[in-house]
């Protein structure tokens, strides 16, 4: 029988490889979330330090928008976000930051800085991000529904306070899903 010899460092690699490939190091991220079914539970950590449940926003249109303020794209589009906040009926829609940052208190001042009012909560260690949502680039945006169903998704930048999305979000508060998916696409821009 033949042997294989590596050198120490060598071996070393070859663990770390055959790991990464076997999927030791990394639970597996869920199959990709479907509109129509059920938004996964999650709770997320408030930039003031208290935890609370998506499912505590039960009854509005949820606007989730996972971003980073290391990330160009995500600082482009939240002014658009903060003025669609402003003209939406709060007892009917939310929308809510889910910031992939480390550090609350840098949170924190970037949103006072740009004048960023609407919930926003941290997610530090990307597991909600990755496991439960199983994001593999960010800027996403998930469509809630009232009874917690995923209406739907949009990947990177768009406009946010236009006619065309104020239509489309009422119309999923009323249950028509439809005219989301006519949104724009989205695009990944600089900042």
């Amino acid at each position: 029988m033949a042997q294989l010899h590596l050198p120490r460092r060598g071996a070393a690699w070859a663990i770390v490889v055959l790991c990464a490939l076997a999927g030791c190091s990394e639970s597996k991220a869920p199959d990709r979330l479907m509109t129509g079914q059920a938004f996964p539970p999650l709770t997320m950590l408030g930039i003031d330090g208290k935890e609370v449940p998506l499912s505590a926003f039960r009854g509005k249109l949820v606007v989730l928008n996972v971003w980073a303020t290391w990330c160009p794209p995500c600082r482009k589009e939240l002014p658009s976000l903060q003025r669609l906040s402003r003209t939406l009926d709060e007892g009917r829609f939310v929308i809510v930051g889910l910031s992939l940052d480390q550090d609350n208190v840098a949170v924190r001042e970037y949103l006072h800085d740009k004048g960023v009012t609407y919930a926003n909560f941290l997610d530090r260690d990307m597991a909600i991000a990755k496991h439960v949502l199983g994001m593999k680039a960010y800027l996403d945006t998930f469509f809630i529904a009232p009874d917690g169903t995923l209406l739907g998704l949009v990947v990177g930048v768009i406009q946010w306070d236009n006619p065309r999305m104020l239509r489309a979000l009422e119309a999923a508060y009323r249950g028509d899903g439809k005219r989301l998916q006519d949104l724009p696409r989205g695009s990944y821009g600089s900042s």
